[in-house]
């Protein structure tokens, strides 16, 4: 079990802004050069791996290779702010990466975040640690109703967002997201609901895994752009996408669209329909739903209620996209299905990609 008092090990050295060279020339380290710039500093440079943006600027700011950065600037406090979606490399990756190039300080943005939250936080699960600490009568509350590997999970999430070390966290979980070898089985029954089925990949993943031996597939995905890419995925008719959101009740809701991270949003661009799973599922009988909805999981769970009480079905709910989602999730399925087995899997390094698994026990 993690000490809900542990001790930052990330930290930054008070002149960072005036020796900073940032690592990752794309968004991260855009918003981190113009909010350095708030405080009255440009960037030394940026170094990237994308020799296409050698010797160009960015913001202003010159891109070098990283051994051109290392050897122009060997006194730089290096910031790693690479952050994405990898199961080949992560944070502890790209450190490794700077100080094999001779880079006597490096860090990530994770103490920026931590130092200057009104600026970048929250960010998905990132918050300041003293406000998860707040939270710890919760957070012990949602280890103790996990599976002892989900506790280990648990504890390894917890300990990265409280010290910032990215060697508390293992390699990423082997095999096919949302479906994890050894966990379960899937059998020629299965209805499967995927709630932000993007382009169709977990579907494809799904089909993959299944032999193709499987009742029915209902995909969800609100952003119009993935929607169109999800509509020409599959040919099977036993596959139905609907170009809805899912959430508490029905009704219509604002879309913020990026892409693969559309997100609801009061701000967002456009309008999009919204269903409860208890409305759109009202003639089925669903074995398997799988939520990957940008921080929406929450409301999605309670518009499906019914739902998961009465079929007992298998869930496979991302729990990466809030700060205390790691907690509220695996609480609220224990409500909802209250002898189920819970348990967690990372399937990315960096936190990204965790799952808490809610599995029948017979």
């Amino acid at each position: 079990m993690v000490s809900l008092d542990s001790s930052y090990v990330c930290t930054l050295p008070e002149d960072f802004a005036e020796r900073l060279v940032i690592f990752g020339a794309g968004g991260l380290g855009k918003r981190i050069a113009r909010n350095v710039g708030v405080l009255g500093h440009r960037p030394l440079a940026f170094c990237d791996n994308n020799r296409t943006l050698w010797n160009t600027e960015i913001e202003g700011v010159q891109v070098l290779s990283p051994a051109s950065a290392a050897s122009a600037f060997p006194k730089a406090v290096f910031m790693v702010a690479i952050w994405h979606p990898s199961q080949v490399e992560g944070l502890r990756h790209r450190i490794a990466e700077l100080t094999k190039q001779g880079c006597e300080n490096v860090t990530c943005f994770i103490p920026l975040f931590w130092s200057f939250p009104e600026m970048f936080l929250p960010n998905m699960f990132w918050e300041v640690p003293s406000r998860l600490i707040e939270q710890s009568s919760h957070i012990n509350a949602a280890r103790d109703v996990l599976d002892k590997a989900g506790q280990e999970e648990f504890d390894r999430q917890l300990q990265f967002r409280l010290t910032g070390d990215v060697m508390c966290l293992r390699e990423p979980e082997p095999g096919l997201q949302y479906f994890p070898e050894g966990l379960f089985r899937l059998s020629p029954e299965e209805t499967f609901v995927d709630c932000g089925a993007y382009d169709g990949d977990t579907v494809r993943d799904f089909m993959q895994v299944s032999s193709g031996h499987f009742r029915r597939v209902i995909a969800f995905e609100a952003d119009a752009q993935n929607f169109h890419k999800l509509e020409h995925s599959s040919q099977d008719t036993r596959v139905s996408v609907l170009p809805y959101a899912v959430g508490a009740k029905s009704g219509v809701l604002r879309l913020s669209s990026s892409g693969a991270s559309s997100s609801i949003s009061e701000s967002g661009d456009h309008e999009v329909h919204c269903t409860a799973l208890d409305d759109a599922l009202a003639d089925e009988q669903p074995t398997f739903i799988k939520m990957d909805i940008e921080g929406s999981e929450i409301d999605a769970l309670m518009g499906a209620a019914a739902t998961i009480r009465r079929f007992r079905p298998k869930l496979a709910i991302c729990i990466y996209h809030r700060p205390d989602h790691l907690w509220r999730i695996p609480l609220l399925l224990k409500n909802l299905f209250p002898d189920s087995l819970l348990t967690l899997r990372s399937h990315m390094y960096d936190g990204f990609d965790t799952v808490c698994y809610c599995l029948p026990r017979s």
